[in-house]
């Protein structure tokens, strides 16, 4: 059995995110799914809570759902990925890690990923110079990349391609023996606002149910759920930001003391997407605003990246049961399915955090992290 595994948000679960995980399990194959928890990496709280888009996502064909920590979910693209890479490494039984891209072969994508992590003098002049210019390091990057590599630097124009190449980064630094397999997006495109006939962005259905839409024709499950969007955090993060001084600021990821003046600038707003159209630069993306904003309601300082210290299931079917018996005696890290077993660990006491204020918003009581216990499904 080849075990292949992908690293996803599901915000919220999809016939695209349904086409790939019938691909993963093709001859024989079995799917694993290493899935954000209640935020997600452009910044802001997932529409479900994890536990619910963990169990739709092994109802609809996946086997098995490992959890993404908090401080990896709510990241840089960059440790997104290194995070969902050692998590998976780590688990010492999968065999393939697979993601969507809008690259049809994996060649330059991979060009791009060794030039990144060598870093040669042609390409650290390139880049300084380009950031000297006034560029947002985004575009600046790209120009680098272009003048060393030419047109394959219009790779990076596409989101999953940039996930791809910080997967197939992270897989190289830690010398991960997972093959990567890249698979074209169905239909319609990354964030995209065009929709298939039967498959649409994760962002379009979003922006559907924000005014109530039905997505009932864009996934394979009964949309039963209350939506949950990061405007329900307005009040928690204009009160966190109006006591902030811009050295808490300056300790959470991602913040310098420039985005940290321009959010103090901003904290006489009073909703999230205010604070961010006030503190707005062409330099700093909003998405990673956003992230510095929600982990400053989170009180996460882990700056730098930090290495995984355990693996959580969240949720499985019969057969993801089985993979979890093949793990036992080959995974480098504490497998664990029940919250109680990593009780003293501060990665996990981050995620209790995360999990307590989500459902602070949403009017639950705090503690699920301890009280959920994942049985098989299927």
């Amino acid at each position: 059995m080849t075990i292949r595994a992908t690293i996803a948000e599901f915000n919220p679960f999809h016939n695209g995110h349904k086409h790939l995980v019938d691909k993963m399990r093709e001859n024989g194959g079995a799917a694993v799914a290493i899935m954000s928890g209640n935020y997600v990496q452009r910044g802001g709280c997932s529409v479900y809570d994890k536990f619910t888009r963990a169990r739709v996502a092994v109802q609809c064909g996946v086997d098995l759902v490992l959890e993404l920590p908090l401080i990896y979910s709510l990241s840089s693209a960059e440790y997104f990925a290194r995070g969902g890479v050692d998590i998976l490494t780590a688990f010492g039984v999968i065999d393939e890690l697979w993601f969507g891209s809008e690259a049809e072969r994996l060649e330059g994508l991979d060009k791009i990923a060794a030039l990144l992590i060598e870093e040669p003098p042609e390409f650290k002049a390139a880049l300084a110079d380009s950031l000297r210019q006034g560029r947002g390091f985004a575009p600046a990057r790209k120009a680098a990349v272009q003048a060393v590599l030419g047109d394959a630097a219009n790779l990076l124009d596409e989101p999953n391609n940039i996930l791809g190449i910080e997967y197939l980064k992270a897989i190289k630094r830690s010398g991960s023996p997972i093959v990567p397999v890249t698979v074209p997006r169905a239909q319609v495109g990354h964030d995209s606002d065009e929709r298939g006939e039967s498959v649409a962005s994760a962002k379009s259905l979003r922006e559907s149910m924000k005014t109530g839409e039905s997505i009932e024709s864009y996934v394979p499950y009964p949309t039963v759920f209350e939506p949950v969007f990061s405007s329900r955090f307005d009040q928690l993060i204009s009160y966190r930001l109006k006591l902030a001084e811009a050295e808490d600021l300056m300790r959470l990821p991602d913040c310098n003391e420039e985005i940290a003046n321009r959010l103090l600038r901003a904290s006489g707003e009073n909703t999230l997407e205010s604070i961010i159209a006030s503190a707005h630069t062409r330099a700093y993306a909003d998405s990673r605003l956003r992230r510095i904003l929600f982990n400053l309601v989170l009180d996460n300082h882990n700056r730098g990246y930090v290495p995984p210290t355990y693996i959580r299931a969240l949720a499985f079917s019969k057969r993801g049961a089985e993979i979890l018996r093949m793990a036992d005696g080959k995974a480098t890290l504490p497998v664990a399915s029940r919250g109680g077993a990593l009780k003293d660990d501060e990665i996990f006491r981050q995620e209790c955090r995360g999990t307590d204020v989500y459902n602070l918003v949403i009017g639950r009581l705090g503690g699920e992290e301890f009280m959920h216990i994942p049985g098989t499904l299927g």
